[in-house]
């Protein structure tokens, strides 16, 4: 088995730079608890520019927004209503289907997918994912959205399709696959969506418990859905268990059918059966038949991306962390493994490590590499952006859209950007595309921080980004404008109720613009009857009649944008008043009491409301802080005066609210709530010997260690074997190496006791050796940049440490290796003196400080030797210091499959460097025993090796004399060649390439050598310089790259060109583009143009730039525009006396064809003219010029302006100016092609 740390530890001190971090906790010698995570900074807006807009609203906790092929609208609501718009300005939507009897809306289940096909409604259909209120085969409704006892009500998901005339379903639900078997609240099956190629993809989630590490062992009735490893009813016990979340690597397990929980299937749309081209194709399952990845715990929300048949997945995390997926070829290969349970991140899952279940341990032995490591993760205690202003803790990647490659008018930056919003977090963030257009982890950008609990994000067909505000009942909109930003209208009103007559005074002083200086004027409508009756910031209004009135504001700017807010006005009349009879305030209960509920209303017209008139929901806030909660829906009761529930089960720190609102028959409404607070209990968990590790709901602490849990809550407890050189014996409640417990109602301790295990001594000696030459490693480059960050790596051979045989090790940016996963806290936690028991612990520390990976610097790996006297090196090249620049240092680790361990170093020039703030030594896992070289002392230096010897190890066989020679041959544009011949001299050796283009030589002696490459007469030689034991990779190319055509700028004065009598290109106003028929070939970087397009924004560019492109940006850049040739590129306007005109001077083959911005505006400026032009020559040469330039205004000479060209792929161009005002009338630019 395989274990490591995470989640907890004890005190541990922080850097300053940390503090700042937000690690308070930790500061302070807390344990790192959900409750103690970093303060949320700053909310913020949308970038500048963009206005979020609320265009649909009065919806009951919506799910998923559709935008039908023809225009209307569809919304899928959690209790199985949907509902159609006819288009965005409807009001009044018809109600197309009512599902509420079919569904369980309980927790996070309900209606939670909706789709129509690519040519609806042509094929009348709406296709459906929810949850079923019953079991497979079962029928609706057993439950009626309410369970008792969580975990003992076992119902299931459904796939179906509703025919659809007008707006309305005719006929019945045609059920088109019942599946995904769910013993709890959450992870029910997910999203449905069509593919390019026209089929039905549909997820699902694990069903599992969101508590405790899940195997199928809870519920009234165990192993409710039949799993292997027991019967119904049987007890589910590691390592057999394959229930609970472990349904998820179902596909592993050919003896039993196949289920699809934590899957993504692709079906045929009339039969839901699997497609003959999917994977398993060949199955004589008809599940497998269906599947194309598997290993997923609740990919709720996933997206296409465009142009493509890339699936990314939203799937949401456990205990630490939080993925977005990447399925890249759906059809092609084998169908991929994600990991869940037993990897979550890109760490094994300690909750489901520690049990030793077969399912995971086996899934372990394959290495890392046996599953699909996520295209991005995110921890749950940091910020996924710094400064984004979005809270830690709670996390939920729960809405993802891609923005599309061309059209809309959003910034060239999002064009195919993958946005990814986070329920919990209430933020949306925007990965922006890198290499080949894919979403590059390492440029997300903040989108906003305030959005409103989205759990779907949509592009519509205006090519503007929605979303789903889910508790709020509405969808909302971010518009972009890159002028005039409409006003935020804001308005108070009192008294808002009272006896006629009344007068209500108004304010909307509070109101906004982002532009400065905006001023701003108001309108009234007291009476919304569609007249203005008054303007100013502030006024007031007599009412003088009874009745119920809603008073509008209209905020409108210079520009004549606006924006509106009513309020609702009672005179004479008065909304209702709900009161809460029981429980009490703060009733004392933990989980699994049975709470009731009892209330009334009265209304000052009605006198007191009828049960029916009264609504009843309970909510459960799910805290990180105290000012840091997200919500779960539990349970809803209609037309009740009372009743009764369980307490549910759910982390600490969490809470009940119970809400009643009563509604009178004028439809207002009045809301009471009342928190119901469970009891809570510390749970403290010890080993004997102490220090060693357990796992306590999916998080491994070392022991002493408390945790606080919910009075009553299952938890699952664990004891990991073999660690530290201690095996398991008992726990002291009697219980299994991995057990579950109810929290009892006082504080309990659970004690692992441990005996002692066969193996080395543990023991090593210390030496050291100066003048030694340089270790380093060069076979793999780990994939690890920038501050703190750590990867997990396969060991090649067993390597003894302490006695216990290790298989894989992490690797940190901060010079140490541990073979238990440090977690977030151990990989930032400062170094300190050895041993110590906080983490990261089991490691080796050849240079434990604060460390940074610069863009020169890089983490590598090899393997030398032969068993069994093999060595794995792990290289830190050229890494720098935190807080400066221009340190850097290369160090080495040497792991001997005989367990020695040797450090080296190298360019070492400080005292820091030397070592005076670093740790170099050797830890146990329990962080009791350790072997120290030094702490914070500067004796380290060029040369010095440090050796730990086992103090039972055999001595090594001689060392090797030789070593051998790899590497690729490629040709100029980096293709492999096979095949080319390869010569090493001196020595006469000699080989063919092979596949990919790889050669070898073995046994090559040590000393210097020179390695050919020739292939179809050309050649290419590099020096190479063998050492004994080591591999030296020589890549070669052969023969010279074509040359990049290229231009040379030159300046100079020159009559302006006019254009007097050419022709008036069809442009005006403001952004906009007409594409030109060129009257001869325009050579353009090597390249002869026909056609061309001219932007109102001041460029040519001779591929189509998608729209007019008014940001200008530096060049080169691969977002469009490209082929550009930009004379003047900035925010310009046609006004009424501007004109763009093109005119061809001269005569063949000297020809030249001038393209001329005549008296152009500046947008933002109604006075600002200029006259710029472009001059392209038959001969390839390219002039700009410029006329009526102000000398006194910077921006009329170029301070916003990008003047220069580009090549086609925006990887190349001669860029003259960025935003400087170094422009002057008849200083001309000429770029001359090379």
């Amino acid at each position: 088995m395989r274990w490591f740390t995470a989640g907890w530890s004890s005190a541990v001190s922080l850097s300053v730079r940390r503090f700042f971090a937000g690690l308070l906790a930790l500061v302070l010698g807390l344990p790192l608890t959900a409750g103690l995570l970093a303060a949320p900074a700053a909310a913020g807006p949308p970038p500048t520019g963009f206005t979020e807009q609320v265009v649909m609203s009065g919806l009951s906790n919506p799910t998923k927004l559709v935008f039908a092929p023809d225009g209307r609208i569809l919304i899928a609501q959690k209790n199985g209503v949907i509902k159609i718009y006819d288009n965005l300005s409807d009001t009044t939507p018809t109600v197309f289907a009512d599902l509420s009897s079919e569904i369980f809306n309980y927790g996070d289940l309900g209606l939670l997918g909706l789709a129509v096909p690519p040519d609806f409604p042509d094929t009348p259909y709406v296709y459906v994912s929810y949850t079923y209120d019953g079991q497979i085969g079962g029928s609706a409704p057993t439950y009626n959205d309410q369970c008792p006892v969580l975990g003992d009500c076992i119902v299931s998901s459904r796939v179906s399709r509703l025919r659809i005339a007008g707006n309305v379903m005719t006929g019945t639900e045609q059920v088109l696959l019942h599946d995904w078997c769910l013993q709890y609240e959450t992870h029910s099956i997910g999203d449905i969506k069509f593919g390019p190629d026209g089929k039905l993809y549909v997820s699902g989630g694990d069903g599992a418990s969101p508590s405790f590490p899940d195997y199928g062992q809870r519920g009234a009735v165990t192993n409710a859905c039949g799993d292997p490893g027991a019967p119904v009813g049987g007890a589910m016990t590691p390592p057999t268990a394959e229930g609970g979340a472990l349904r998820s690597q179902d596909v592993r397990t050919a003896g039993d059918p196949t289920g699809l929980n934590g899957t993504f299937i692709r079906v045929d749309p009339d039969t839901a059966a699997g497609l003959p081209d999917n994977p398993m194709a060949g199955s004589s399952d008809p599940n497998n038949r269906r599947i194309l990845a598997y290993g997923l715990r609740n990919p709720y929300r996933w997206v296409f991306r465009p142009g493509t048949s890339e699936v990314w997945f939203g799937d949401v995390g456990w205990r630490t962390w939080e993925e977005i997926d990447r399925l890249a070829d759906p059809l092609n290969g084998p169908v991929e493994n994600f990991g869940w349970p037993c990897y979550e991140g890109d760490e094994d899952q300690n909750g489901y490590n520690a049990p030793n279940l077969s399912l995971c341990e086996s899934l372990y032995a394959q290495g890392p590499n046996a599953v699909v490591a996520p295209q991005y993760t995110y921890n749950h205690a940091a910020a996924v952006v710094s400064g984004d202003g979005c809270p830690t803790g709670g996390s939920s990647p729960s809405a993802l859209a891609f923005y599309p490659t061309s059209g809309g008018n959003y910034p060239a930056t999002y064009r195919g950007a993958l946005f990814f919003g986070d329920y919990a977090r209430q933020c949306i963030w925007a990965m922006l595309p890198g290499a080949g257009g894919v979403p590059d982890r390492d440029h997300i950008v903040p989108f906003t921080s305030t959005a409103a609990t989205p759990v779907d994000l949509e592009i519509g067909p205006d090519n503007r980004l929605y979303y789903v505000d889910h508790s709020g009942g509405t969808i909302r909109r971010f518009n972009y404008n890159t002028g005039n930003q409409p006003p935020t209208a804001a308005v108070t009103a009192s008294p808002t109720a009272g006896n006629a007559p009344l007068t209500v005074n108004f304010d909307a002083s509070a109101s906004t613009d982002p532009d400065a200086g905006e001023v701003l004027s108001y309108q009234w409508d007291f009476t919304n009857n569609g007249s203005w009756d008054a303007s100013g910031a502030t006024t007031s209004f007599t009412y003088t009649a009874t009745g119920t009135y809603t008073a509008r504001l209209r905020v409108s700017d210079l520009g004549g944008l606006s924006s509106e807010k009513t309020v609702q006005i009672l005179v004479g009349t008065g909304a209702p008043t709900a009161f809460i009879d029981t429980p009490a305030s703060n009733p004392s209960f933990k989980v699994g009491d049975a709470i009731s509920f009892s209330g009334h209303a009265t209304d000052p017209q009605q006198g007191n409301l009828p049960a029916s008139a009264l609504h009843w929901q309970l909510l459960l806030h799910h805290c990180y802080s105290d000012d840091n909660c997200h919500t779960h829906n539990v349970q809803e009761w209609d037309g009740v005066a009372g009743g009764t529930f369980n307490a549910p089960d759910h982390e600490y720190p969490s809470y009940l609210e119970l809400a009643l609102t009563a509604t009178d028959n004028g439809g207002l409404t009045h809301t009471a709530s009342r928190r119901l607070d469970p009891r809570h209990v510390d749970l403290t968990f010890t080993s004997n010997p102490p220090g060693l590790q357990i796992s306590a709901n999916g998080v491994l602490v070392t022991t002493p260690a408390t945790r606080t849990v919910l009075a009553g809550s299952t938890n699952s407890i664990s004891a990991p074997t073999p660690q530290s050189g201690y095996a398991f014996d008992h726990w002291s409640d009697g219980g299994a190496a991995t057990h579950v417990v109810v929290a009892p109602d006082s504080p309990t301790t659970y004690t692992a006791t441990y005996t002692a295990s066969t193996g080395g001594s543990g023991d090593y000696e210390v030496s050291d050796a100066t003048g030694q030459p340089f270790v380093g490693a060069d076979a793999t480059t780990l994939p690890l940049a920038g501050d703190d960050v750590k990867q997990q790596v396969s060991l090649p051979f067993a390597f003894p440490f302490y006695g216990v045989p290790q298989s894989s090790v992490w690797v940190t940016s901060n010079g140490f290796l541990s073979f238990a996963d440090p977690g977030f806290t151990g990989l930032i936690a400062e170094n300190t003196p050895l041993p110590n028991g906080s983490v990261p612990n089991a490691g080796i520390y050849p240079f434990w400080d604060d460390l940074v990976l610069r863009a020169d610097s890089s983490i590598r790996t090899e393997t030398v030797g032969s068993a069994p006297n093999r060595r794995f090196v792990v290289e830190w090249h050229n890494v720098g210091h935190y807080g400066s620049n221009s340190a850097r240092l290369s160090i080495s680790a040497v792991l001997y499959e005989s367990g020695k361990i040797e450090f080296n170093y190298t360019d070492l020039n400080t005292a820091r460097e030397d070592g005076n703030s670093a740790t170099v030594g050797i830890e146990d896992a329990a962080g009791a025993t350790a072997s120290t070289y030094s702490f914070n002392q500067a004796n380290l230096d060029n040369g010095k090796r440090v050796t730990f010897t086992p103090a039972d190890t055999e001595e090594p066989p001689p060392p090797p004399t030789t070593g051998t020679v790899k590497g690729v041959v490629t040709n100029a544009g980096g293709t492999p060649i096979v095949g080319a011949a390869v010569t090493l001299t001196p020595g006469g050796g000699s080989t063919t390439t092979a596949a990919q283009g790889a050669y070898q030589f073995g046994g090559v002696p040590a000393g210097n050598y020179t390695v050919t490459a020739t292939s179809s007469g050309q050649s290419a030689s590099k020096p190479v310089t063998v050492t004994a034991g080591n591999t030296s990779t020589i890549n070669l190319a052969v023969g010279s790259p074509p040359a990049e055509p290229g231009y040379t700028k030159t300046t100079q004065q020159r009559a302006y060109v006019p254009t007097t009598g050419g022709t008036v290109v069809d442009l005006t106003g403001d952004d906009a583009v007409a594409q030109l028929s060129l009257p001869f070939a325009v050579p353009f970087y090597g390249q002869s143009k026909s056609q061309a397009w001219i932007s109102t924004n001041g460029f040519v560019s001779f591929a189509d730039p998608d729209w007019a492109q008014p940001e200008n940006v530096a060049i080169p850049a691969a977002a469009l525009p490209n082929a550009g040739a930009y004379a003047f590129w900035d925010d310009l306007v046609m006004r009424a006396d501007s004109t763009i005109r093109t005119k061809v001077t001269g005569s063949s083959p000297n020809r030249q064809l001038v393209v001329e911005w005549n008296n152009i505006g500046q947008y933002g400026s109604a006075s600002a003219r200029i006259s710029v032009e472009a001059i392209f020559g038959e001969d390839g040469t390219i002039v700009y010029n410029y006329q009526d330039l102000a000398p006194s205004k910077t921006r009329e000479r170029g301070d916003s302006a990008t003047v220069g060209l580009e090549n086609p792929t925006g990887t190349a161009g001669v860029q003259h100016s960025l935003n400087q005002a170094v422009l002057a009338d008849g200083q001309a630019i000429i770029f001359t092609p090379n």
